[in-house]
């Protein structure tokens, strides 16, 4: 499996703009992208996850997503990645969940540190590798621009009323980004890092053989 290629990022920091325009690049070298927008999207589990942030302990909402999650990768993303000259862009995996509550951890003085569990997953094929981690990490400052711009959501609503948090799960998000393996990071505040992002990527897919 060599297709399935996972865009992070905090909210607000480009994903779905980049896997947009990246569509269109690989739709020019004759692969069929499919774009997955993955876990709190499709089924009433992930949708009620996002109205529980902020009002039910973490634990209880991290189930949730790891549920949806797995729902989702069976139903949907395996069904994608089988499919020839297919290339599947996840916004949001496994990461978007540890990192975001390994900062929780911290925000309290705590110890919420499971990326063990996602790892766990993986090395039992419940949740799958990507081929390619693509961490979309523009500056802080530009978050909060977009932040401030942004609709109302439980999740941006928790972010603008918790500053202090909504930066550690950035410079968390920043630390996972350098430290994965097989991954590249992206500048996605200018037009033009976003387009030196895209190239690295086609570069990838044509020089792993994605398909």
């Amino acid at each position: 499996m060599n297709n399935f290629i996972v865009f992070e990022g905090i909210c607000c920091s480009g994903k779905t703009t980049l896997c947009n325009k990246l569509s269109e690049k690989i739709k020019e070298i004759n692969y069929k992208p499919i774009y997955n927008h993955g876990a709190m999207t499709y089924t009433d589990l992930g949708r009620e996850f996002k109205q529980l942030l902020g009002k039910k302990d973490m634990t209880i909402t991290t189930l949730y997503f790891f549920t949806d999650l797995i729902i989702n990768t069976k139903n949907v993303i395996r069904t994608y990645v089988a499919k020839p000259d297919t290339i599947v862009l996840q916004d949001r995996y496994y990461d978007a969940i540890t990192t975001y509550i390994n900062a929780y951890g911290e925000y309290y003085n705590k110890d919420y540190n499971i990326y063990r569990i996602s790892d766990a997953l993986v090395e039992n094929d419940v949740l799958l590798k990507p081929s390619l981690n693509v961490f979309c990490v523009p500056p802080y400052e530009i978050i909060i621009e977009r932040m401030e711009k942004s609709k109302n959501s439980p999740v941006h609503d928790l972010y603008r009323e918790h500053s202090k948090f909504l930066r550690l799960v950035y410079d968390e998000l920043e630390r996972k980004a350098k430290e994965c393996p097989n991954s590249i990071i992206i500048d996605t505040s200018s037009e033009s890092s976003t387009n030196d992002g895209i190239e690295k990527i086609l570069n990838f897919i044509k020089n792993n053989n994605v398909i």
